[in-house]
């Protein structure tokens, strides 16, 4: 069986829709663990309501009070993680959870996802098929332009990121059956049990705010894991407004390159670190001039406290991403 986790917070309308387009599933060997970060809309009690009434078995539990009902196929358990733990710590509480339940496979979706019935079948039937893959993702389409691809996965190398067929019409993919990769998004990846951590996690904890799947990737290229994006099976992703809406101001863009800068150093020789430094720190003096208009005075403050920040941090913990999102960068406070 396959335990689908699905993270809400405060988004019952993207969370109603995804599990309107799972409940029209081809493949019906799951169940789902529906975690909830502390949401103040009521998403959780409507989820509830909306379940009952499209026909799922629905069972309720809470951080601290565990319970762990017998999983039917397509049962939903509805599991209130109390507050926002953030994306990676939520997603590894239910996966621990779920652990429970020894899974043959766990998939991570994002709840802003629209499925293709037959998208599980496809990777399902690749793993069983081609079982040193144990990471896959989807081909993932853009929800509103649903012939463009999002996501195909992508490659890592040298601390950077290149995406397969990114923003390219899906006709452009020459892989009829999967494209060989060492970066899987976080958005939907499917994967076997024997991936996880000692401690049970998917995730690094370290990163309140992104990098995990970069982190993810990371861990296990060193660790010789194979993955895989499988072209038959095919989502819809809405691509977060408001992550969009975060990267019209610089806080973010300061906490996603700290992240990125103590990420790759844990990962790189010292000397090769050095000179990623200076090639991530002439790229994104560009950018900040571009995007926000600063001085070359702005940028050399913003550049030279990130550098300071980066030696001595080993986390970016919630309380300091918030901090930066309330404050600004530090060019700004």
């Amino acid at each position: 069986m396959i335990c689908i986790a699905l993270l809400n917070w405060n988004g019952y309308d993207d969370t109603a829709e995804c599990l309107e387009s799972l409940a029209a599933s081809t493949y019906d060997d799951y169940f789902i663990v529906l975690g909830d970060n502390g949401s103040q809309d009521g998403s959780l009690d409507r989820l509830q309501e909306l379940c009952c009434t499209r026909g799922y078995t629905v069972h309720r539990t809470r951080l601290g009070e565990e319970t762990f009902p017998v999983p039917e196929r397509r049962c939903v358990i509805l599991y209130d993680l109390l507050e926002n733990n953030g994306f990676s710590r939520a997603n590894n509480m239910m996966v621990r959870y779920a652990a429970h339940y020894s899974p043959e496979y766990f998939l991570l979706l994002n709840n802003d996802t629209v499925l293709e019935p037959d998208f599980l079948s496809h990777l399902v039937n690749f793993q069983k098929q081609r079982p040193r893959y144990r990471i896959l993702t989807p081909l993932i389409h853009y929800y509103r332009d649903r012939d463009k691809i999002w996501n195909g996965g992508g490659r890592i190398r040298w601390g950077l990121r290149k995406y397969w067929y990114k923003d390219m019409p899906a006709s452009r993919v020459r892989e009829r059956e999967f494209i060989e990769c060492s970066f899987i998004t976080g958005c939907c990846m499917m994967f076997t049990p024997d991936v996880l951590d000692s401690n049970g996690a998917i995730f690094t904890e370290r990163f309140f705010y992104g990098e995990e799947d970069f982190e993810l990737a990371l861990r296990m290229k060193r660790r010789k894991v194979r993955m895989a994006c499988v072209t038959g099976s095919v989502i819809y992703h809405k691509v977060s407004a408001s992550v969009n809406r975060h990267y019209t101001k610089a806080g973010p863009v300061y906490i996603h390159y700290l992240n990125r800068l103590i990420d790759v150093r844990n990962f790189m020789p010292e000397l090769s670190y050095s000179f990623f430094r200076l090639y991530l720190c002439a790229t994104l003096a560009m950018y900040l001039r571009k995007a926000f208009h600063y001085s070359p005075g702005q940028s050399m403050k913003f550049l030279r406290q990130l550098c300071r920040d980066a030696a001595g941090r080993s986390s970016v913990p919630k309380e300091y991403c918030l901090k930066i999102f309330k404050e600004g960068a530090p060019v700004d406070i």
